[in-house]
């Protein structure tokens, strides 16, 4: 068996973004197809700020226009 430091090498190798992303699709997926009811304003909020954090930082790593 591995280390517990190698397995925690392993389960890294999805990133923080992707991971948020699945739990985001997988929880519209949920409600949208099993229990036929719209997100809770709650969940939809907490996705909503997800989603900001996650745009606001991919555009912090995109480098910016140069300018001449």
């Amino acid at each position: 068996m591995g280390s517990s430091a190698e397995v925690g090498q392993r389960l890294s190798r999805v990133s923080d973004d992707e991971l948020l992303r699945s739990i985001r699709d997988d929880l519209r997926s949920l409600y949208a197809e099993v229990i036929h009811q719209p997100l809770p304003l709650t969940v939809e909020t907490a996705l909503a700020r997800i989603d900001r954090e996650q745009n606001r930082a991919e555009s912090l790593r995109r480098p910016g226009p140069r300018w001449a």
